[in-house]
């Protein structure tokens, strides 16, 4: 487990390498986040919307969206990527706010 600070607010994000980026927060209701060692995200059994942070080599904001659920619903089959990206922070906190450009940090 990680920790990541943004602003005021300190989040413990899972950190996701090799099998468990398949995995994300699949069933997980412990972590704040994901980071991701990859650039697209499927959201099956995932239960609630997403902010998808995209981040490249140097942690540097690239993208950002809301991802929903996978449903009945083919509106919602879809894999969300970016090709610029290297990584990608998944965090359930839909509402937060971070610039394109910004630089994460892990503390």
């Amino acid at each position: 487990m990680m920790k990541l600070k943004i602003g005021k607010r300190t989040m413990k994000i899972k950190n996701c390498v090799g099998l468990g980026s398949m995995k994300g927060l699949m069933f997980d209701s412990e972590s704040d986040g994901a980071l991701i060692y990859g650039n697209s995200i499927w959201m099956l059994f995932v239960e609630r919307k997403l902010l998808l942070i995209f981040l490249d080599k140097k942690m540097r904001v690239v993208d950002k969206m809301i991802a929903v659920p996978l449903t009945l619903n083919p509106k919602t089959w879809k894999i969300y990527e970016n090709v610029n990206a290297r990584y990608c922070l998944e965090l359930k906190d839909t509402n937060l706010r971070i610039k394109k450009g910004a630089k994460i940090r892990f503390v």
